[in-house]
């Protein structure tokens, strides 16, 4: 009898991951041999942000790189380099996420703008969140090893207790949550949260994002894109926010790419829509915040990659992934 086995079974679904605010020196893919798309990337970003990006990232100095007007428009363009280099060799996803810059990131991977016009979004986008920053003063850290209730209870108190804002920021998974608030208010929480035996990682990041400080932010740039032309996405792009778990429409993404600016990330939702929607493979591209081993942890038989540069895009395609 035939083995219809392998005739049966779906095709693997790849999902491409972008990353959010996280840099190090040496992102990008910067080794010679990127691919034409890649090059022309790095040269029209130097063009529109008006300094040269691909010398900060790769030589520094970090704490330069660090801060927001030139963090943002860096994990762009690192994010960007591995999924040209990837198209060129002929692996493409099914289907995109994003976290919080990563969203406006897989949208344009996605073609919904051209490229040039992308740039200069990252590049308001990064200023706006700069001076909001500066106005706003605040920080982050994640909670490992809570529940959930126990976390909100703990913000909740810090913020009172320090009269402040202290709010959860991130839901990446049942036990591990991100914080965000003003630096006093972050602080009492991390204290009683080490009373209740969690552990804490401190993450380095320019100011409180997905909080209610950066309110100020969200208005300006949600001003700034209505006058931004959207394009349909050419592969899904996950909206946990969605009805449909997914993004569409020129208003629709206007609302997807400021909706979580001074709210919270819900990863596990987002998780859970490429569960449904039969993700198999998952790539996190350009500088990895540990997102595709989260995220492949929930799906059952799911792989997982971290793609950051030509070398790494090439044993993936060679591999027939993507495809």
């Amino acid at each position: 009898m035939m083995d219809t086995s392998k005739e049966n079974t779906p095709p693997a679904k790849t999902a491409f991951l972008f990353p959010g605010h996280t840099v190090k020196l040496g992102m990008g893919g910067l080794a010679p041999g990127l691919s034409p798309a890649a090059e022309k990337l790095y040269a029209l970003g130097e063009k529109i942000f008006g300094r040269d990006l691909r010398a900060l990232m790769t030589a520094g100095p970090l704490e330069e790189l660090r801060r927001t007007v030139n963090a943002q428009p860096a994990v762009f363009l690192a994010a960007l380099v591995p999924f040209f280099d990837l198209a060129e060799l002929g692996a493409r996803p099914q289907l995109a996420a994003g976290r919080s810059l990563g969203d406006f990131t897989a949208v344009t991977a996605a073609g919904a703008l051209p490229l040039e016009t992308a740039l200069a979004v990252v590049r308001r986008r990064s200023e706006i969140f700069e001076r909001a920053c500066a106005a706003a003063p605040g920080r982050m850290s994640v909670l490992l090893g809570l529940a959930e209730a126990e976390v909100r209870r703990l913000c909740d108190g810090a913020a009172a207790e320090a009269g402040g804002t202290c709010v959860v920021a991130g839901v990446n998974t049942d036990s591990n949550f991100v914080i965000s608030g003003t630096h006093a208010a972050v602080a009492a929480a991390e204290r009683g949260a080490r009373a209740l035996g969690a552990h804490i990682m401190d993450i380095a990041m320019p100011g409180a994002f997905h909080s209610p400080l950066m309110k100020q932010a969200e208005e300006e740039f949600g001003d700034y894109l209505e006058g931004v032309s959207f394009g349909e996405p050419a592969f899904p792009v996950v909206d946990d926010r969605s009805p449909s778990g997914f993004v569409s429409g020129g208003a629709g993404i206007r609302a997807f790419l400021t909706a979580q600016i001074s709210t919270a990330v819900d990863w596990r939702r987002r998780a859970a829509i490429l569960r449904s929607a039969g993700t198999s493979v998952i790539c996190e591209l350009g500088p990895s915040q540990g997102m595709a081993r989260i995220t492949a942890s929930s799906i059952p038989g799911c792989a997982w990659r971290e793609i950051a540069d030509r070398a790494q895009a090439a044993q993936f395609a060679a591999a027939g992934e993507g495809r």
